[in-house]
């Protein structure tokens, strides 16, 4: 297979948007990681969005994918070097919906190398779990069941009791086969196996009730001493029979999981996972009858070596969820390995389609210090070091390997001034502790440089980079003092034999739960033939092996340890391979010595011995945003989420960050991508998202104090004898769009999310008699009337977590208000947030119909410094006579428009219904400006109230025909900002109401970080 350095030419960037539209907010992406381009994806993810941001990445040396990059090397036919043994496991269904969407914006022609996702990945299914007993190891194979399915479509997973039950079925399941095999040696033995399989049957039988709270615990507690009495009366025989001790612990393990869930409440809807995190897996598993059998069994001790934190501990909240959703919640395949580097597989096609999008790549920019402003509020500046520059202004940074496109093991020196240089220092730029002096310290400025930023980069690099947001907040400080890291290492062995059987599997197993550091195993030749190996070279099988090295207590070394950590890993290496290796690779072992035969290992250079080890590739993984994030047990709570690092301007991405699914792994890196995605402002769905505790801030408000003149009365507000005309008109939805992002979306930082109900407006006119306080204390102080003349937008409101993108409820946006007098405006900006402006009002109406209405105010026609605001014609209602037509009404609007809308008749149903109901929601956008940084607002809160009928005396339909006009005026952008026609339209239906409400005190649905001295802990 032939191999090209020539770098690999993305499509010609293209930045939507012209000269006239506003200016795009300036997103700052420092680190090139899965969450980093996962936020980057989903912030470019349609044309509006793309109008809307504009994104740069700042990536230090010349590589995108964090822990997940790898690299060709170049000089030894262009062979794949990874950061470790990267497989996906099959509910990683964000990951894979995310990576299929790529894959399919990239259009690969068929027939190219790598064209799909289905191209990409390899499904995998066998799986060895290493067990040390008093005979030694004992491998036991474990084969999952495959289908047709494959993940990342979207689909939801499993609840955590359906995936209790699908455990708890596969258990039984298992019980059937095996306990066949050997039942009938110890009558008490199968009685008591029979007693535990028929009551797990019985909890998980079709039509069974959940058990919930007192019948839950005494169920838990049955199972248990059910538990003790199998292990007792088999404790003899699970000593002396491998079969019987795996039918020990499958059967322990998950009845003691079953077990902890009845007892701890974990079934009902009230279940609190977070609370488990802060007990140690092992020790909650052991409180709830697991035997030290089970805890010390590689069925156990894989878990901790997957998630590198033998030694560390896990809590047993996420524990739990990432085993059950590991076993139950997998879609085709328990695992899918990669059919090339993770580069080329994921990070290649990422950065290919970003950069189609417009998103910049500042490679060769290493972030040196974040530094926050005087008030230590906000993120100010970036310090950044300038490795190296690119001779054209654009660095590309790919190569074709055999057809596709990867990342080489060291820049493309051709490209850079500082080429030459570089090829002759041998400096490692993706090094932390690289000593190649920058060749520019460039300060990236607020405001000028940047508008918000999303930090990428992982968490050991934090204490170096982010030391002013440390010191200044306690949360940061806890953070870092936590939530630890670990080293990890890894090799690659390129094999002169095939492999054959790994571990007694001729599968091509995934080894797990053996000997550290070197636990973890797998047969990977299926990527000889993507890599450059030429027939001749002899290259016949690829062997992979990682595992955690020492444990999170381990500091980030001051100095450079490369060597010496290498040195370590090489000296543990050869011990294994001579010690060791017959066991993982009997065909590679010598059989008098049970190591391994040298000549086995391919060497181009021939050498002899373990000299041979010289060809291979290890690595350890030390640097400090390269070492792994554990999840150790008290430590969830204080991670820090995505959209609540407490500086303003600054989101964060990583799996080190607070998404709820607080494990080391790609999908938790981009749950934490998309998460800071939406917090400023994408629509994301995250599927198996677990609602986290969120501690609510202590807000001591001062009492308020009442001022002369002011009438800021307090809610709830009762208006009487109001009467009501209400006029539908059409607007395009683009512009319905934009305006609830803008005023609503944006700001709610994707803590809510609302969108067009339907493609109309309303222009509601009321009128009321008496409008009072009906707070006792404020009642006192009179009623007053009141005109109203406003444009309510019907908007659906998305709920959260697994059903997020499900309207949840109708609710009415007023982005134009106007009123007769300063009271209303008064109460209605300070209390609920309503844009209200005073306006001089005139009406005529006959009976029950209106006639003619015109608002006069202050406007002002263009903006520009010359322009003298004066008073005009703001909005005019007027009504012609027509022929009798057939009334509509709003519903047949409704279906009219929401069909033209694309949405199905449901919706124009459901809006009707909530119309007839006796109350609606209203949403406004409530903030005050700061006095000190007047770009800035001091108090912004999304406010949902409800208005509530209290007597209904009459309503109908207008006869005739309703003109609305409106001026052209840039202080009352109705067209622009509502999507209507200029000048003014023709309304599609009216209404007239005759009634009484009540608008009831509002609530918060989200507020912004308010203004501390300094950030909140």
């Amino acid at each position: 297979m032939g191999t090209s350095t020539s770098p690999v030419e993305g499509s010609s960037t293209t930045v939507e948007g012209s000269a006239s539209a506003p200016p795009r907010e300036r997103i700052a992406i420092l680190g090139g990681g899965m969450a980093s381009l996962t936020a980057a994806f989903a912030l470019t993810d349609t044309p509006a969005l793309r109008e809307r941001h504009e994104l740069t990445v700042y990536q230090d040396g010349w590589l995108l994918g964090g822990k997940g990059a790898s690299v060709r090397r170049m000089g030894s036919r262009a062979r794949i070097e990874e950061h470790g043994l990267h497989i996906w496991l099959g509910y990683y269904e964000n990951a894979f919906t995310l990576l299929k969407r790529c894959y399919e914006e990239l259009g690969r022609p068929p027939g190219a190398p790598m064209a799909t996702l289905r191209d990409a990945f390899l499904k995998h299914s066998a799986i060895v779990i290493e067990e040390q007993t008093g005979r030694g190891w004992e491998p036991w194979s474990v084969n999952f069941q495959e289908d047709d399915d494959w993940p990342g479509d979207g689909r939801p997973l499993p609840t955590f009791v359906e995936s209790l039950r699908r455990s708890v079925r596969q258990v039984i399941e298992y019980v059937r086969t095996f306990w066949g095999e050997i039942r009938g040696r110890r009558a008490e033995v199968d009685d008591a196996v029979g007693q535990v399989q028929r009551l797990l049957e019985g909890a998980v039988a079709p039509g069974a009730p959940l058990l919930l709270g007192a019948v839950a615990r005494a169920v838990g507690d049955g199972l248990r001493a059910l538990l003790a009495r199998l292990g007792d009366a088999a404790r003899r025989d699970v000593e002396v029979e491998p079969r019987l001790r795996r039918l020990w612990v499958v059967l322990n393990f998950f009845g003691s999981i079953l077990v902890g869930a009845l007892r701890d409440g974990l079934i009902g809807p009230n279940a609190d996972f977070e609370a488990l995190d802060e007990v140690e897996f092992g020790d909650w598993l052991r409180r709830h009858g697991a035997s030290e059998t089970t805890l010390s069994s590689g069925l156990v001790k894989a878990f901790y070596h997957l998630a590198f934190c033998d030694g560390d501990g896990a809590g047993a909240g996420l524990a739990l969820l990432g085993m059950l959703r590991m076993f139950t919640c997998y879609r085709g395949a328990v695992f899918y390995k990669m059919r090339a580097g993770m580069g080329e597989t994921v990070f290649s096609p990422l950065y290919e389609v970003l950069r189609r999008r417009g998103v910049r790549f500042e490679f060769f920019h290493r972030v040196r210090r974040l530094e926050l402003s005087a008030d230590r509020r906000r993120l100010e500046r970036i310090v950044v070091g300038r490795q190296a520059t690119p001779r054209s202004g654009e660095y590309h940074p790919l190569v074709e390997v055999g057809g596709i496109p990867c990342w080489p093991d060291a820049p493309l020196h051709d490209q850079l001034v500082e080429g030459e240089a570089l090829a002759r220092s041998g400096a490692d730029l993706a090094s932390f502790w690289c000593d190649w002096p920058d060749v520019e310290r460039r300060t990236l400025r607020r405001g000028a440089d940047f508008d918000r930023v999303i930090l990428g980069i992982s968490l050991g690099a934090l204490p170096f980079i982010a030391s002013e947001l440390i010191e200044a907040s306690p949360r940061w400080q806890r953070m870092v003092e936590h939530v630890k890291t670990v080293r990890t290492v890894s090799m690659q062995l390129w094999l002169s034999e095939p492999v054959g059987r790994l571990a007694m599997s001729s599968r091509a197993p995934v080894v797990g739960a053996f000997r550290r550091p070197l636990e973890t195993w797998a047969d990977m030749t299926h990527l000889a033939p993507v890599e450059g190996w030429e027939a001749g070279d002899g290259v016949k099988g690829v062997l992979y092996a990682c595992g955690q090295l020492g444990s999170g207590d381990d500091p980030v070394s001051p100095r450079d340890p490369r060597a010496e950590d290498l040195a370590e890993l090489e000296r543990i290496a050869l011990d294994f391979l001579e010690k060791d290796m017959g066991h993982i690779w009997p065909a590679g072992a010598d059989p008098g010595r049970g190591g391994l035969r040298w000549e086995a290992l391919f060497d181009p250079e021939g050498r002899a011995g373990p000299e041979r080890l010289r060809a291979q590739y290890l690595r350890v993984n030390a640097s400090p945003s390269d070492r792994y994030v554990l999840s150790v047990a008290g430590s969830q709570k204080h991670r820090i989420a995505p959209g609540d690092a407490g500086f303003e301007g600054l989101v964060l991405a990583g799996d080190w960050t607070r998404t709820g699914y607080d494990l080391g792994c790609i999908e938790a890196a981009t749950m934490s991508g998309l998460q800071a995605a939406r917090a400023l402002g994408a629509p994301v769905t995250i599927l198996g998202e677990v609602p986290r505790r969120r501690e609510a801030p202590r807000i001591e408000l001062p009492r308020y104090v009442d001022r002369p003149g002011e009438m800021a009365l307090r809610s709830p507000y009762v208006l009487e004898d109001v009467w009501m005309t209400a006029l539908a008109l059409r607007a395009r939805p683009g512009a319905l769009r934009a305006l609830l992002d803008r005023y609503l979306n944006t700001p709610a930082r994707g803590h809510v999310r609302y969108i067009p109900a339907a493609p109309l407006v309303v222009l509601a006119a009321s009128f009321s008699e008496r409008a009072f306080s009906g707070d006792p204390e404020h009642r006192r102080v009179g009623t007053m009337p009141e005109a109203d003349i406003a444009f309510w937008v019907p908007a659906w409101a998305l709920g959260r977590g697994r059903f997020g993108g499900i309207p949840e409820r109708l609710v009415w946006f007023l982005p134009h208000v106007f009123v007769s007098t300063g009271a209303a405006a008064a109460a209605g900006r300070e209390v609920y947030g309503f844009p209200k402006s005073v306006v001089d009002v005139e009406l005529r109406r006959a009976g029950r119909a209106l006639d003619h209405l015109s608002i006069t105010g202050e406007v002002i026609p263009r903006f520009s410094p010359e322009t003298r605001a004066g008073r005009g014609r703001i909005l005019e209602i007027s009504r012609r006579e027509v022929e009798a037509a057939p009334p509509r009404s709003i519903a047949e609007v409704l279906g009219e428009l929401t069909g033209s809308f694309g949405q199905p008749p449901s919706w124009s149903t459901s809006i009707a219904r909530r119309l007839a109901a006796n109350e609606v929601t209203f949403v406004f956008l409530k903030q005050f400006r700061d006095a000190e940084h007047t770009d800035r607002a001091c108090y912004q809160a999304i406010i949902e109230a409800t208005a509530r009928v209290q007597a209904l005396r009459g309503h109908g339909r207008l006869p005739g025909a309703l003109r609305v006009a409106w001026g052209d005026h840039d202080s009352h952008p109705f067209e622009a900002d509502l999507g209507l026609e200029p000048g003014g339209q023709e309304a599609l239906a009216a209404a007239w109401v005759d009634f009484d409400f009540v608008l009831e005190p509002g609530r918060e649905v989200f507020r912004a970080a308010s203004r501390p001295g300094t950030p909140a802990g």
